[in-house]
């Protein structure tokens, strides 16, 4: 022990003085539900369509219905038109709700004596960062089709659906649990995506984002690292911009990483690891970027017990109390759902995506790293990764 005169550091009389305020360990970063990026809105036109349906009605389930284009020739000159008229075409998918909630327990009076911070406080606050990187996380499970999760509370009570693999794309063609380091993430790769957008059909359409109507991606830090790299294609396609008067608003000095052929991209810690030739487990050294468009993903809520108006009931934190009042609680609760909309057109029987295209590519994240640290979360939520 260090010495202080007579007395040691560690002597029970030697008072500890106490910070008023505790630091907590950061917050991931997120930006589907942040109001910062607009990316949410009670529209089809938003990459994540909020429904509020279920706020001020009864029910669990929401039917989102999807039209599509006519599919008929149509007649032209004396051609007689009776008989080959077109028929609508539409199709549903369902989005559930259900409870979802966390609470946090404080032992006892002594506990609060014993600091100088509000512990039910930090507590409401810890919960409030639990629920907002809860459903970061399942959307980007949902919107990347990683169904090997499968636990309510990460997959927001609605089952995570496998990707069509007409919207997987991998570098060089590349089949799954087949990728290597020459299969990054670049602006050639880039560029095929922006293609395979232009000729999916049904087209898919870009969202409505503060930068205007454009698709958005999100990756990765592997994949920020790949394209940020001074000998990279789309570090050249950026300098060469700046070099050309457009400085204020250059992704290499902005959180937007960047904008090309009307994709804009962001970071996030919740892009997935890609999957392995089977799809059952996570595999090392890959992720799942993925593009969304208008209506990507969808997201609801339910109004739970409280009183009207229902619509401001979305979050509800509840203080208790056992033994006489001796051990204190806090939870927070919702009645939330999210999914993927894709449907099946009814022509074809065919299932396809409404507005997402994944990009799985390699993305090595050196030898400082294990994956266990890596992909924690994804972990954590219940899976395990291939080498």
């Amino acid at each position: 022990m260090a010495q202080t005169g007579l007395l040691e550091i560690g002597d029970p009389i030697v008072q500890i003085a106490w910070e008023n305020d505790i630091d907590h360990e950061a917050r991931l970063r997120l930006c589907l539900l942040d109001d910062e990026y607009g990316f949410a809105g009670n529209s089809s036109d938003y990459l994540v369509q909020l429904k509020d349906d279920l706020e001020t009605k009864a029910g669990g389930t929401i039917r989102m219905s999807f039209a599509y284009r006519l599919k008929s020739r149509g007649r032209a000159g004396e051609e007689v038109l009776k008989g080959h008229e077109d028929r609508h075409r539409t199709s549903n998918y369902n989005l559930y709700v259900n409870v979802l909630r966390h609470a946090v327990a404080v032992d006892g009076p002594m506990q609060q004596q014993f600091v100088s911070y509000d512990a039910l406080d930090l507590s409401k606050n810890l919960l409030g960062i639990w629920a907002s990187e809860r459903f970061e996380f399942g959307l980007h499970a949902h919107a990347a089709g990683i169904s090997i999760v499968t636990s309510d509370v990460y997959t927001l009570n609605n089952d995570i659906s496998a990707i069509n693999s007409s919207y997987i794309l991998r570098p060089n063609g590349k089949a799954a649990g087949a990728l290597t380091s020459g299969d990054v993430i670049s602006g050639d790769f880039l560029n095929e995506a922006k293609m395979a957008l232009n000729l999916l059909r049904p087209k898919m359409r870009p969202a409505r984002t503060p930068f205007g109507e454009k698709f958005v991606c999100f990756i990765s830090n592997e994949h920020e690292r790949d394209l940020r790299k001074s000998d990279s294609d789309f570090y050249a396609l950026m300098v060469s911009a700046m070099q050309g008067g457009k400085v204020d608003d250059n992704p290499i000095f902005t959180n937007m990483l960047g904008c090309v052929h009307d994709i804009v991209f962001f970071k996030s810690d919740f892009v997935p690891p890609g999957l392995n030739s089977g799809g059952t487990k996570l595999k090392d050294k890959t992720r799942r970027a993925w593009i969304g468009g208008a209506g990507a993903l969808a997201m609801g809520f339910g109004r739970g017990w409280s009183a009207p108006p229902y619509g401001k009931n979305r979050f509800q934190f509840i203080s208790d109390s056992e033994d006489y009042n001796f051990q204190k609680q806090i939870a927070v609760q919702t009645i939330v759902g999210a999914t993927r909309p894709r449907f099946t057109d009814p022509a074809t029987s065919t299932v396809h995506e409404n507005g997402v295209l994944v990009l799985e590519t390699y993305a090595d994240y050196g030898s400082n790293f294990s994956s266990s640290t890596v992909y924690s979360d994804w972990i954590d939520a219940g899976c395990t990764v291939e080498a």
